[in-house]
């Protein structure tokens, strides 16, 4: 009798489970629908190969709405979840509702986990111009432009989305830069453009961080460094006393007699910031700390820092399923600012890589 019982108390633990966990799955479903649907995933004039991409993260959602409903189910007790009434609609929907926000716990979780990541404040500004609505459908996947035609069509691209960078600089630099960390395809080159038109602005001339603060200012970024305007005023009338100040021991940086802090500011096309930073970014490349800060006051250095920081913080699949928001919270942190700037960039950069692709098939 006594086997018999632990039998049944598994084969009810079990069901428990499967029931925790395809409540999970429901919720995230739902989830993931609306979100494929608000980006545009869903819509008949996606590319083929998008909709792939949404059937692949369709699947992942599911998994994670499906451990996620387990995980709730162990929270609330599985004894009572086995007992349940299914007119206890409460708890039915809790369990449901943790499938739905399961993605966002994880995806913030790594905003915070992952290094570099950093919420920065700059003003930005809408794209030159906005593509026009797709008129038809794409049947069949375009081909990405040849390795050397690759320039021609990102100078292309830059003239409309971004006319005043300047292409003539910033087209070799950009290219090599997708050449050596692995922005093989379009969706890659396209998002990246859309995070750095914003990062150093839609001339792409932002490139150094700017130190210029207003006591009021540094007071309110830095409450805990600075009680009141009067006490910062000393550090803002000099830029490298500034930074020597507000970051001294952040990022792997000494104390403020060491220089770091100047030494170390923001730079590049996602501006690193920090000796760890520069010391990581260094070594995938063959260069000091220091040696990486200042190539990255280069275009080429600008380019090939912002390429590695989102290569090295795993952005290039998110690209590859266009998932610009999971990029942007890994470069800009849960404050996800201009989102919706960083998704019209890319979106219009992608569709004229791919006019421009089209041209040449």
């Amino acid at each position: 009798m006594a086997g018999q019982g632990g039998v049944a108390t598994v084969s009810s633990v079990m069901l428990a489970l499967l029931l925790c966990g395809f409540l999970g799955l429901l919720g995230q479903g739902v989830r993931a629908i609306v979100g494929l649907k608000n980006a545009g995933s869903l819509n008949s004039n996606t590319p083929s190969e998008q909709a792939e991409f949404s059937l692949a993260y369709l699947a992942l959602s599911l998994m994670i709405g499906f451990i996620a409903g387990v995980l709730a189910g162990v929270a609330l007790n599985l004894e009572t979840i086995v007992t349940i009434d299914p007119s206890d609609w409460k708890t039915l929907l809790g369990i449901a509702a943790s499938g739905y926000i399961g993605a966002d716990f994880i995806e913030n979780t790594m905003s915070v986990v992952i290094p570099g990541t950093k919420g920065r404040t700059r003003p930005v500004e809408p794209p030159a111009s906005a593509p026009p609505p797709p008129q038809a459908p794409i049947r069949r996947p375009i081909p990405a432009p040849p390795a050397h035609d690759r320039p021609a069509a990102l100078g292309d691209a830059m003239r409309v989305v971004c006319p005043r960078a300047n292409a003539a600089v910033w087209v070799p630099a950009l290219v090599a830069a997708f050449e050596r960390f692995d922005f093989s395809n379009e969706p890659r080159r396209a998002a990246a453009m859309g995070q750095f038109l914003v990062e150093a602005g839609p001339a792409l001339n932002e490139t150094v961080e700017d130190l210029d603060y207003s006591p009021e200012r540094a007071c309110q970024v830095w409450p805990t460094l600075f009680a009141n305007p009067a006490a910062a005023e000393p550090y803002c009338a000099d830029p490298r006393r500034f930074a020597d100040h507000v970051y001294a021991g952040v990022n792997g940086n000494g104390d403020a007699a060491s220089g770091d802090g100047y030494r170390f500011r923001g730079r590049g096309l996602i501006q690193l910031t920090g000796r760890d930073e520069y010391a990581a970014f260094g070594r995938a490349i063959g260069k000091t700390a220091e040696e990486a800060a200042d190539f990255c006051q280069t275009h080429d250095g600008a380019a090939w820092s912002g390429c590695w920081y989102l290569a090295s913080n795993g952005c290039l699949p998110l690209a590859d399923a266009w998932d610009i928001d999971a990029i942007t919270r890994r470069v800009n942190g849960p404050a996800m600012e201009a989102a919706g700037l960083r998704r019209q960039y890319s979106d219009e950069m992608l569709s004229r890589l791919r006019e421009y692709a089209a041209t040449i098939s």
